[in-house]
């Protein structure tokens, strides 16, 4: 069973999210340089609100065209795509927990939406060995992140999926030959 349809849903509603979160924001009704200029609100100047609401988009349009409008299987390499975006959340997470120190649920819930999406192509393709290792290293990064805190968790996390994504892309795992009589 394919899960490009739920897949095409939740990236939906994460366009709903991010204009949600960006409207929290002020976005849409203060002065762009102030929120675009103010001390962890932007990255290069670019304040964080538009990330969310070109991101989803983008997932959005590229899931209904790779899948033909969700009549067809979501593409395996879709995982590298959803993979920078949960690099961008580590950072943002680092901002939150470590810098400011603020946990709001509108962060989190986009943050979420981002590892939902990546878990259903995962999902999709768990029988190929790339989206195995990229689960274990995930899980395996989550736990030893524990040690470092919450950010520990989010960052060590994304660290080890893409290691073990990366590792059984260059080195897959291969049944044991028999062993000759």
């Amino acid at each position: 069973m394919s899960l490009s349809k739920p897949f095409i849903v939740v990236a939906a509603l994460g366009i709903v999210e991010a204009f949600y979160h960006s409207w929290n924001e002020g976005a849409f009704s203060t002065n762009y340089s102030s929120v675009a200029f103010a001390p962890y609100a932007s990255f290069f100047g670019i304040p964080y609100w538009v990330f969310g609401v070109v991101w989803f988009p983008l997932v959005f349009v590229f899931s209904l065209w790779a899948t033909k409008l969700g009549r067809g299987s979501l593409p395996k390499e879709t995982l590298a795509l959803l993979t920078a975006g949960n690099v961008f959340t580590g950072y943002l997470w680092y901002l939150d927990l470590v810098l400011i120190r603020a946990f709001t649920i509108v962060y989190v819930l986009l943050y979420l939406t981002n590892y939902v999406l990546t878990a259903f192509v995962v999902a999709d393709h768990w029988s190929d060995d790339v989206m195995r290792g990229y689960v274990y290293g995930t899980v395996t990064g989550a736990v030893v992140g524990l040690l470092f805190g919450p950010y520990g968790v989010a960052a060590v996390g994304i660290g080890g999926g893409i290691f073990g994504a990366l590792r059984n892309y260059f080195m897959p795992i291969r049944p044991a030959s028999p062993t000759p009589r």
